[in-house]
């Protein structure tokens, strides 16, 4: 994944991975503008191309607006996410939404582990409840990668 990049070995890999499932998915040999090694980096670059699928937080029909598909990014903690959505880069982490219903939205994750770190050892699938107000707090938002 982090070779998909450009990144070097011991570089946080949960973007790349993003990029890697993207470009496998297009049948491309090199990753989307918008990604990079950082999540928040592509968060930035996403969202901007991608204004009018952008979902927040904050945003009263939520669960309507995210898609399977779409990349959702998280920074490390409620300051970040606040930091993140003015334009500064922070720590972070992403995912692919590939399923949304009542009790949340579920992702693939890489750079992950079992314990939901942004550091960890391989690619996992994760459940994110609308009710967990700390990771809802900590997702600087979603964008929409299909139309981008």
């Amino acid at each position: 994944y982090q070779r998909a990049v450009g990144l070097r070995p011991g570089d946080p890999w949960c973007a790349a991975f993003v990029a890697w499932c993207v470009m496998k998915s297009r049948q491309q040999s090199a990753p989307p503008t918008w990604c990079s090694g950082s999540a928040i980096t592509t968060w930035h670059k996403g969202s901007k191309r991608a204004a009018d699928a952008v979902a927040y937080p904050s945003s009263p029909d939520l669960q309507s607006k995210v898609k399977p598909g779409w990349v959702w990014v998280r920074a490390k903690d409620a300051k970040g996410a606040t930091d993140a959505a003015r334009g500064l880069w922070v720590q972070g982490h992403c995912g692919i939404v590939v399923a949304v219903d009542a009790v949340g939205f579920y992702t693939v994750e890489g750079n992950t582990n079992a314990a939901g770190s942004r550091d960890g050892d391989g690619v996992y699938r994760k459940l994110h409840k609308w009710t967990d107000a700390v990771q809802i707090g900590r997702t600087v938002g979603w964008f929409d990668s299909t139309h981008i």
